[in-house]
């Protein structure tokens, strides 16, 4: 009888804790859809995680890698795409030259300030000779042929786990991590028990150091158009942190918050200076997804400027996964929406709906 009551009682607590790692990942959440008429799909040889556009020229910058097929296959890499979306039709092209050697490239970001030559910082996590996963940064500059060509990797060892950048200068960038976890039974632990072991990394140029700490699954960062303020999204909390910056010593001084319906992930400033985010409202979901060809949904957000901690986000898109899965990241060009996801090998391109220009 006492076996049986303790055996039932471990049951009840696993049973107890199952359901709390999925209600913090959104298992039951219910998607209402919003479609957008006239969306169209580019195919890919990968899946475009994130991207950046160059406004001045129009390009798009994409990190492309097929990320599903990369979990099971170590020599798997990926490479930097760009699309031109100023012409109709056209399609993906190489973007740069000497990619580093197992080069699988996640977040990046583009540093485009004249006189500075465009600089693309890229995350990586490419595999060492032991098949242990390492973790850089890639700097790529573009050259008068027009493509982006290799220059250097950063490292440091407070890259523990970059998801994005955010460049804020032609050496200097933050990046945020989305574990702050050094082995895979820490990073389970982790995740498991929602630990705020991320946070938010400045690098100088020389040396890196701490900018925000102690924060639940970092996800995509990035900095207003002027430099003085830092966006960050804390997956994990299911919102978007704001901070001041100081522009001289890239410190950051906390000053609101806008809380989602769902986990942020990569964000994007707009030719308007509002932020757009891609969510996931169904982690769980997204999190499947990454292994098996199950659907998870998307959702794209745009939170109006002046983006401010008083700011109610607009949905903009979602679809439960039969059109595009597993959206991580969404912004807008010349009145039209592109969405990248982690797995689907195609961009979403869908014209911007009048309510939202």
């Amino acid at each position: 009888m006492r076996l049986s009551l303790v055996l039932g009682a471990a049951l009840l607590v696993a049973a107890l804790g199952a359901l709390q790692y999925l209600s913090a990942r959104d298992a039951f959440a219910r998607i209402q859809p919003r479609a957008i008429a006239g969306c169209m799909a580019q195919p890919l040889s990968g899946s475009a995680e994130d991207l950046a556009i160059d406004r001045a020229t129009g390009l798009a910058y994409l990190s492309v890698l097929d990320r599903r097929a990369a979990r099971d296959e170590p020599l798997r890499t990926g490479t930097i795409m760009k699309l031109d979306l100023n012409q109709p039709g056209a399609q993906p092209l190489p973007a740069t030259v000497g990619d580093p050697p197992g080069f699988r490239p996640q977040g990046l970001s583009l540093w485009s300030h004249a006189p500075d030559p465009l600089r693309l910082f890229v995350a990586n996590r490419p595999l060492d000779a032991e098949g242990r996963e390492e973790q850089t940064i890639e700097v790529f500059e573009e050259q008068p042929d027009g493509l982006l060509h290799y220059q250097k990797t950063v490292r440091d060892a407070l890259f523990v786990h970059p998801s994005d950048l955010a460049a804020v200068g032609p050496d200097q960038f933050y990046l945020s991590n989305d574990s702050g976890a050094h082995n895979a039974l820490a990073r389970a632990v982790e995740a498991l028990f929602q630990r705020g072991w991320s946070d938010v990394v400045y690098y100088d140029g020389a040396h890196a150091s701490v900018a925000v700490s102690e924060r639940k699954s970092g996800a995509g960062v990035t900095v207003s158009p002027d430099g003085l303020r830092l966006y960050f999204a804390e997956a994990d909390a299911r919102q978007v942190l704001i901070f001041d910056r100081d522009t001289e010593t890239g410190s950051l001084f906390w000053s609101g918050l806008i809380e989602l319906a769902g986990a942020p992930d990569k964000l994007d400033i707009g030719a308007d200076g509002s932020l757009w985010a891609a969510v996931q409202p169904n982690r769980w979901a997204a999190m499947r997804n990454l292994s098996s060809a199950s659907s998870a949904p998307t959702m794209i957000l745009r939170m109006p400027a002046p983006v401010n901690g008083f700011v109610k986000p607009q949905l903009v898109y979602v679809n439960g996964g039969g059109e595009f899965s597993a959206g991580s990241v969404g912004t807008v060009y010349a009145g039209r929406i592109f969405v990248g996801s982690v797995t689907e090998k195609k961009l979403l391109i869908c014209p911007l709906p009048a309510d939202k220009t």
